[in-house]
């Protein structure tokens, strides 16, 4: 698929559940209670027909998102059903980490080859002030779980707040080194009206960020992926890894090549965009497999050149991320 700017859009996010076991502040609003029911989302049968769809118009990466992904059931299987698909290339996954260890193993031998574990914290005590559980411990198990596993890649991503976390970077950076991780810092979005802070209380830009970890190391620009949103660097002499995702204070929007299905079947052609056509509805109402597609191809064509983040006249924090899957 190629949209209207000559990009083409070969990486496809998938939301496999829109609830997670974690209530972080920069995510889920104060007092929000997800009331979606289970059976109002696409079914397993219906993520994979949707996922082939998208593999015949030129998706080649899937990665599966929540919420937590790994409260859904059969996920395991609809792994290994994703990975099989003609023209699919790698699974991907992202997680919160908590329920990793006991499942790692499993996700490895269903084909999952990368994963993106968020971990915002060194100290039990911040984790459990982010995110209202104090598992800090578990999700580093399975970090460790999944290292062991041997994955092809395991990232970290920590969201920079400040006054929350912005005295942890350098520290962040030791763990990466010392555990021969890649970490990625990702600059605080809003999202909606309803996260209990504002733009101004928490934002702190990546080169902030980049500058601190400049003064003690050598960072050697090393961007693997054009396509990816972040700006990746080698931390010389060591064996870690630094990147920064900057959606605010510099935009990735040209080389973005992903589109977002959520869990109840709407595309999202960019993540601070309006919610775009309803394949849940369409497939439930028996189109045929040709026309599914066209709508997909001119729903995408149609994307935006760039999101709005940073216009004030435009209302863009108006989805929760537990229900879009970041």
């Amino acid at each position: 698929m190629i949209d209207q700017f000559g990009r083409h859009i070969t990486y496809l996010r998938i939301s496999v559940i829109d609830k997670c076991n974690l209530r972080c502040l920069y995510c889920v609003p104060h007092g929000w209670v997800n009331r979606n029911r289970f059976a109002d989302l696409l079914t397993n049968e219906e993520l994979l027909a949707l996922a082939g769809i998208f593999a015949e118009l030129g998706i080649r990466k899937i990665r599966l998102t929540g919420g937590e992904p790994l409260l859904r059931p059969g996920l395991v299987e609809l792994i290994a059903r994703l990975a099989a698909l003609p023209g699919i290339e790698q699974i991907a996954m992202s997680t919160n980490g908590v329920l990793l260890a006991r499942w790692a193993g499993r996700l490895k031998q269903a084909g999952l080859r990368r994963l993106n574990v968020s971990l915002d914290t060194l100290s039990r005590e911040t984790f459990a002030l982010v995110t209202g559980q104090d598992q800090w411990q578990d999700v580093v198990a399975g970090i460790q779980a999944a290292q062991a596993e041997g994955f092809e890649a395991v990232k970290i991503n920590t969201v920079l707040m400040k006054g929350v976390n912005d005295h942890e970077i350098l520290p962040l950076v030791e763990f990466a080194i010392a555990h021969r991780l890649e970490l990625r810092f990702i600059e605080w979005m809003p999202t909606n009206p309803f996260t209990n802070t504002e733009r101004e209380d928490r934002f702190l830009s990546n080169e902030t960020a980049q500058a601190a970890i400049e003064q003690r190391y050598r960072l050697i620009a090393d961007d693997p992926d054009p396509s990816s949103p972040a700006r990746s660097f080698r931390i010389e002499g060591t064996g870690g890894r630094v990147g920064f995702i900057n959606p605010l204070s510099n935009y990735f929007c040209a080389r973005c090549n992903r589109v977002r299905l959520k869990v109840n079947g709407r595309i999202k052609t960019c993540l601070h965009g309006q919610e775009e056509l309803d394949l849940k509805t369409l497939l439930r109402s028996g189109a045929p497999r040709e026309a599914i597609a066209r709508e997909i191809a001119t729903t995408v064509f149609l994307r935006p050149e760039q999101h709005f983040l940073n216009r004030a006249d435009v209302a863009h924090r108006d989805f929760v991320m537990t229900e879009v899957g970041g």
